[in-house]
């Protein structure tokens, strides 16, 4: 079977997702219990906010903070946390969005980490790489904290991006 981009559905792809996919409905299972899910979710918890704050720190929001351990706000939980001193409309929604290139990353690690990994039959390395593609895909998400901060910047990009489609077609 062939698929986009010269995609392969063979044994160790379909094997890998089915990991990956086994991985994520672990994590899922946890969200009952926050300590778990801090816990078993803290790779992708790390570079969730360390995205933000590299992000932040090129588009000079002036990270103050950064924490990846578990904090009760409210009835929910923060499980990790970047401060800035210098968040504006300019820079809020790519900082704030910042998050969703661990998409990418996770597509890097399970194309050039996962699969190798199978093919050479390193099957424990295999299942760790399983563990840290799904941690990177299952942090991805951008928290409503997140969407909150970059909502208005974001309309702003958007509304300047309709603007000039417009104006150019």
């Amino acid at each position: 079977m062939r698929l986009p981009n010269n995609f392969h559905l063979t044994t160790e792809t379909l094997a890998s997702a089915v990991l990956i996919l086994t991985w994520l409905v672990v994590m899922r299972s946890t969200r009952y219990s926050k300590w778990q899910l801090a816990m078993i979710s803290l790779p992708g918890t790390f570079l969730h906010e360390a995205l933000h704050g590299m992000v932040g720190l090129l588009l000079f929001a002036k990270p103050r903070s950064f924490s990846i351990f578990p904090k009760r706000q409210g009835d929910s939980w923060a499980l990790g946390s970047v401060g800035f001193a210098n968040l504006n409309i300019w820079n809020a929604a790519p900082v704030a969005f910042a998050t969703l290139l661990m998409l990418g990353i996770g597509w890097l690690l399970y194309d050039h980490w996962m699969v190798p990994t199978f093919l050479v039959a390193n099957y424990w390395i295999w299942v760790a790489s399983g563990y840290v593609t799904a941690c990177a895909f299952f942090s991805c998400i951008p928290s409503t904290t997140d969407i909150k901060a970059g909502a208005m910047s974001g309309l702003m990009y958007g509304c300047i991006g309709f603007g000039l489609w417009q104006y150019f077609h």
